[in-house]
């Protein structure tokens, strides 16, 4: 399950116009994909997906934002693996 949070993570942030997204935008976007989270839990999946250099999680003021990074382009589109992220699905890029 934190598998598939974590890649829709990454689906999401590529998905969006700057490849960065406010932690609220991404909490409801993960219920609308069935992967409702707390903000606590989002903040550790940021925090490890920043660690394993897949996003840049920033928090101004408080507040988290998460941009893709190359690597995490990467693992999203299947082209390398980070254990802890799966992989996507043939046929769902």
């Amino acid at each position: 399950m934190t598998a598939h949070r974590r890649l829709t993570i990454l689906t999401l942030l590529n998905a969006a116009y700057t490849y960065t997204l406010h932690e609220v935008d991404l909490k409801k976007d993960l219920q609308a994909h069935a992967q409702a989270i707390g903000t606590d839990g989002l903040r550790a999946d940021l925090q490890w997906l920043h660690e394993q250099g897949l996003i840049l999680a920033k928090q101004p003021d408080g507040v988290w934002f998460a941009t893709l990074t190359a690597k995490g382009g990467d693992v999203q589109a299947g082209l390398s693996t980070v254990p802890g992220v799966a992989r996507p699905e043939p046929g769902s890029l």
